[in-house]
């Protein structure tokens, strides 16, 4: 079986490419991994974020290669440059024609942390919302996508990190899909200092579960579960920020 990720590399490992990669490899270690960068970034310090795009040729290359791959069963979407999303919307549209067709978890990036524009821009992330089965915005990225109106029915959304009233201790996310009651996820929140690369490992964690046939509600409640874990075991980043162990 196979899971193809595709979002920026980040060299410092905290998020991005390298993140997805060793989640995988703790949740997943049978799953065949494609990756496909869409662009190198420059992340930490405390500086607002950078990147530079992957090479519009050599990314059709590998986008096709990954669209082609007989036993892909997942994709965990992460950060796309402006300028690259027209070529991961035809790959969302070539998958479509698969059977069975690989199911798309897309984590949508549009600033980093530290700060720093890294993806394209709200409008362009809820237009391609209606392409993907899963959509996992934290609060600000939600807050953006839906000031252009509501998130499209046909897309299941899990809305992380909200406040609990009344109960600083306690955290809860959402997960909306259509058809379906809500379903919440409350639970003690986790303490200490807040890593990076949460938002990918997250989505790559329940890109895992798809990948092996869990129901979506499963997929979900086992990778926020893997990652709460996770994230009592942090380690210092060569970017001076927390990271998540490898």
């Amino acid at each position: 079986m196979g899971l193809a990720i595709i979002g920026g590399m980040d060299p410092t490992g905290g998020a991005g490419l390298l993140r997805d990669e060793w989640t995988i490899a703790q949740r997943a270690p049978e799953l065949e991994v494609l990756a496909v960068c869409t662009a190198v970034t420059r992340q930490g310090h405390g500086a607002p974020a950078s990147s530079a795009s992957a090479d519009a040729d050599t990314l059709a290359r590998e986008l096709a290669d990954a669209a082609s791959y007989p036993q892909l069963r997942a994709v965990k979407l992460g950060m796309i440059p402006a300028d690259r999303v027209e070529q991961i919307l035809a790959f969302l549209a070539s998958l479509r024609a698969r059977e069975p067709r690989p199911l798309v978890v897309c984590d949508p990036v549009i600033a980093a942390s530290d700060g720093g524009r890294l993806g394209p821009s709200s409008r362009a992330l809820f237009e391609l919302a209606a392409r993907v089965d899963l959509l996992t915005p934290n609060q600000s990225e939600a807050r953006q996508l839906l000031e252009h109106g509501p998130l499209p029915s046909t897309t299941a959304t899990l809305f992380k990190g909200e406040a609990v009233e009344d109960r600083p201790d306690r955290i809860r996310d959402r997960l909306q899909q259509a058809g379906a009651a809500q379903f919440v996820l409350e639970r003690p929140r986790v303490s200490g200092p807040d890593p990076r690369g949460t938002g990918c490992a997250l989505a790559s964690a329940i890109a895992c579960e798809l990948a092996r046939g869990r129901s979506l509600i499963t997929a979900v409640v086992a990778g926020v579960a893997w990652l709460d874990g996770a994230r009592r075991r942090l380690t210092p980043g060569p970017d001076n920020r927390w990271h998540l162990e490898r």
